[in-house]
């Protein structure tokens, strides 16, 4: 999402844009892979950003909840990726090194109905997400396998 769409969205939203939360778009806007709340923090200090760390947590719950950031979730560590996609897209995470890339389809009309039919629900949303190895780290997965 760049960051015409990012203003329009909280314009759109009727949602304040303060300059923290500028700032840590712009963080994630940038940054090579997906970050800690308390990687931004670091970062944002180096350059002499002064935003308080509960300030980046409720930033970033802001932007998941509004769909900017893609939320990963490893264990205890959680890391957040901004979204390119302002579409509705789901994610395949590789377990190995954390890489994120967006799936830009989404194909489960059927397997909705059939949820909505066996459980009674009427489905109004859904989350998916894939895990896997990565190109990268598929030889270093086998290997590992292989020495145990």
């Amino acid at each position: 999402m760049n960051i015409a769409l990012f203003r329009n969205l909280f314009k759109e939203k009727k949602l304040s844009l303060s300059h923290p939360r500028v700032l840590i778009y712009q963080e994630l806007s940038n940054a090579v892979g997906p970050l800690s709340p308390l990687e931004i923090y670091q970062s944002l200090l180096k350059k002499s950003k002064k935003i308080g760390l509960t300030s980046i947590y409720r930033s970033l719950g802001l932007f998941e909840s509004l769909g900017i950031v893609f939320k990963i979730t490893n264990g205890s560590s959680v890391k957040y990726k901004l979204c390119e996609s302002e579409n509705h897209h789901h994610h395949i995470i590789c377990k190995a090194c954390g890489n994120v890339v967006e799936l830009n389809f989404c194909d489960i009309s059927d397997w909705s109905k059939k949820v909505a039919e066996s459980t009674g629900y009427q489905v109004v949303d859904h989350q998916l997400n894939f895990f896997g190895f990565c190109k990268a780290c598929i030889p270093l997965q086998r290997s590992q396998s292989a020495e145990r």
